[in-house]
């Protein structure tokens, strides 16, 4: 038969003797309350369950004291990470790399290749390449090209087209070194031009279309050249008021960090601008070099970057950059 310890609902106090409840459940007896009354029995399994819940809030309480102030620090630890300033330790040692930016196309023109070095400041300038040999071999014909008068630019000797399904080979010859890659030129679809809009009460418009596109079926890269410097009122501005020069692309491929990308400046112009839209085909390999540029630059500073790394490239080891070959078809219109 369980033993019964009575406990009272109300504790008396006497000069003699302070009773109450924790000290009558450790003695389990009733002689701690002898001038106690209203006396209310409890059994000796409550006393166990109150023994065990009293352990247990003692332990919760002895984690929460822990785990709240750990939770602040990791808290404030990260959104001050935000702020911290960083003093970058590059290991560059002296090592430059050629630069290759250089796209031959359908269009029968003196096509270009602009070749520059490496550098090591964030923010540096380019330093431009002078005497070097370069030609472009398609199986048949040799294509050379001489230094023009603007640095780093080198245009084929002749005027020539690029021709579709054809594959072209780059030659460099620089500072003891040859450099070489392939490209070869694919078709490009007639599709419609870029989309464009007026803002609401204004005599402004802007280019109505996402700087980078999903297609499945085809990638292609769009340059946008506008010039307004002959409408009236903009003449006499300078010329980086008046022009603009941007690229719009279509890719086969979706990135978490090409959605949630940084905002990109929204340029407008005037009614009376000249606009002109050139879309060019992309191989896999361009558009590959083309993507992992726009996680570098475009796509960066969002919620969803990935570890930088050096873009893709198809030059050969000690050069990067990229060497492609583009169909091309061009639109112009004057904006009304």
């Amino acid at each position: 038969m369980k033993r019964i310890i009575p406990v009272p609902k109300r504790i008396a106090k006497t000069q003699k003797q302070t009773c109450n409840l924790k000290s009558a459940l450790k003695s389990r007896s009733a002689s701690c309350l002898q001038n106690s009354h209203n006396f209310q029995p409890l059994f000796s399994a409550d006393y166990n369950t109150y023994k065990a819940t009293k352990s247990a809030i003692s332990t919760f309480r002895s984690r929460l004291f822990i785990a709240v102030p750990v939770f602040f620090i990791s808290l404030f630890s990260v959104l001050s990470s935000c702020e911290k300033r960083t003093n970058w330790n590059l290991d560059l040692a002296n090592e430059q790399f050629l630069i290759v930016d250089g796209i031959i196309t359908n269009e029968f023109i003196n096509q270009k290749i602009n070749l520059s070095l490496s550098f090591k400041e964030l923010n540096g300038e380019p330093e431009y390449v002078s005497n070097a040999g370069i030609t472009i071999f398609d199986g048949d014909n040799t294509f050379n090209f001489i230094e023009d008068t603007i640095p780093g630019n080198y245009l084929s000797e002749n005027k020539f087209t690029a021709v579709i399904n054809k594959t072209y080979t780059l030659n460099i010859q620089y500072n003891n070194n040859i450099y070489f890659a392939e490209a070869k030129l694919l078709p490009v679809s007639i599709t419609q031009a870029l989309p464009y809009k007026q803002v609401s009460d204004t005599s402004l418009y802007y280019i109505a279309a996402p700087d980078v596109a999903f297609n499945p079926d085809e990638a292609s890269m769009i340059e946008v050249i506008l010039n307004w410097s002959d409408v009236a009122g903009y003449e006499n501005l300078p010329a980086n008021e008046t022009k603009a020069h941007m690229f719009y692309y279509n890719l086969t491929t979706i990135d978490v960090n090409q959605i949630f990308h940084p905002d990109n400046e929204l340029i407008l112009f005037p009614s009376g601008t000249s606009m002109t839209q050139k879309k060019y085909s992309l191989s896999k390999e361009h558009e590959a070099f083309i993507r992992s540029l726009l996680i570098e630059t475009q796509w960066n500073g969002g919620n969803f970057d990935i570890e930088e790394a050096n873009s893709y490239t198809n030059l050969s080891k000690g050069a990067l950059g990229f060497f492609g070959a583009s169909s091309v078809i061009s639109y112009t219109a004057i904006i009304q």
